[in-house]
């Protein structure tokens, strides 16, 4: 998937995260994940699947 921002659905908000494709280790299972999202509500999350994507990459606005 490629950086950018996206819509997404997780824990029960819809919002607006930033998806950055860089490798991390989950502490809670101890394995390497590819990929974060930067929520604009709570703290970031790694890319495990539970951040449902419902549109993007967005387009920067034209100004």
């Amino acid at each position: 998937m490629e950086p950018g921002f996206y819509w997404i659905q997780y824990g029960g908000r819809v919002q607006i995260a930033y998806y950055t494709d860089v490798e991390i280790e989950d502490p809670e299972i101890g394995r390497i994940i590819t990929g974060i999202w930067h929520l604009t509500q709570g703290d970031d999350i790694c890319d495990d699947g539970e951040a449902e994507i419902l549109a993007g990459p967005l387009t920067p606005p034209h100004i």
